[in-house]
């Protein structure tokens, strides 16, 4: 990111976030002092609501781009997606790079998250995957911006399978945003 973007992101947060963080760090080290490691489990265990945060940045991401797109034009979108592309397809790369390896069976747990149960159908030429966990997805129908955050994401997993392997398509067949109980995503040999 480059050094006024990043003094841009500053200016907006204010440094709440940084601020926010470090004073928690600094009063559960406190307390883990006194009560020892105990406390990072239970702190563990309470997590953080994922859904609220990942929807606080996807509405912030979407106004931020409805705004670039109402002051510039419709060329921001093109100028956005196909930075997401090509991001998402040097991503593939990446994985495909630190497993030493890129066939169909490699790519799998990346979409099925290592729980052979979401693997629907499989054979030496395509597999079906099934995802209920994607918070994007749920989001995006809940605020009725399927379109737009479909385009940010979910089409993005083709230029991912790309990079991963140029051999290899995939095809978006259903998704929690368009109200489907799971999205499923079906990756392929070309013919």
């Amino acid at each position: 990111m480059s050094t006024i973007v990043n003094e841009l992101q500053h200016s907006m947060f204010g440094g709440l976030h940084d601020f926010h963080t470090e004073r928690t760090e600094v009063w559960i080290d406190a307390v883990r002092e006194k009560f020892g490691d105990e406390t990072l489990r239970v702190i563990h265990e309470k997590g953080i609501d994922a859904y609220g945060l990942y929807r606080w940045h996807l509405e912030r991401t979407l106004m931020l781009i409805d705004s670039l797109r109402n002051a510039f034009g419709s060329e921001v979108m093109d100028i956005v997606l196909n930075k997401q592309r090509l991001d998402r397809q040097e991503q593939g790369a990446q994985y495909a790079k630190e497993l030493g390896k890129n066939t169909l069976e490699d790519i799998i747990p990346a979409f099925s998250h290592g729980i052979d149960k979401n693997i629907i159908e499989k054979d030496d030429k395509h597999v079906l995957i099934k995802a209920t966990g994607c918070l994007a997805g749920k989001i995006a129908y809940d605020i009725s911006r399927s379109e737009l955050v479909y385009a940010l994401h979910c089409n993005t997993d083709e230029a991912f399978v790309q990079g991963f392997n140029s051999k290899l398509g995939c095809e978006v067949i259903q998704t929690l945003m368009d109200g489907h109980d799971c999205c499923i995503h079906r990756i392929y040999v070309k013919e």
